[in-house]
């Protein structure tokens, strides 16, 4: 991550779960909107189950007038890797994605997949079109 440039710095926050700083690193997709679009704050609004994530993405993939992009949220410090992992370890547990409940005018929909190091890309999120 230290080769790539931040795209936003801010808080994450979901209720009684976890509240953290955190960057927004690039993975693939176009980010021209994102930096003045994301919220000082991103509120998680809930869980969605993948399935209903992974059909969505399927329809999205084929539409000309609609874009995916793809970003990795990292811990500014290492002070708020505490409650990072409790946001993940939260979803991962139940199998669940975040719903994010503040999303604006340029960005439709936002999901926070929990992947560890250890788990593959899921194939509908690849190819990969950017940094990677």
């Amino acid at each position: 991550l230290s080769r790539l440039n931040t795209i936003w710095k801010g808080f994450i926050n979901m209720q009684s779960v976890a509240k953290f700083v955190t960057k927004a690193y690039p993975v693939s997709g176009s980010f021209d909107y994102l930096s003045e679009d994301l919220p000082d704050t991103i509120h998680i609004g809930g869980r969605i189950s993948p399935k209903t994530v992974w059909d969505y993405v399927g329809k999205l993939k084929s539409s000309l007038s609609k874009e995916l992009c793809l970003i990795r949220f990292h811990p500014a410090t290492e002070e708020e890797e505490v409650a990072y992992i409790s946001l993940y370890s939260y979803f991962s547990s139940r199998g669940r994605f975040g719903v994010v409940a503040n999303n604006n005018r340029h960005v439709k929909d936002l999901y926070l997949i929990p992947l560890s190091s250890k788990d593959p890309i899921p194939s509908k999120l690849l190819p990969f079109e950017g940094p990677g």
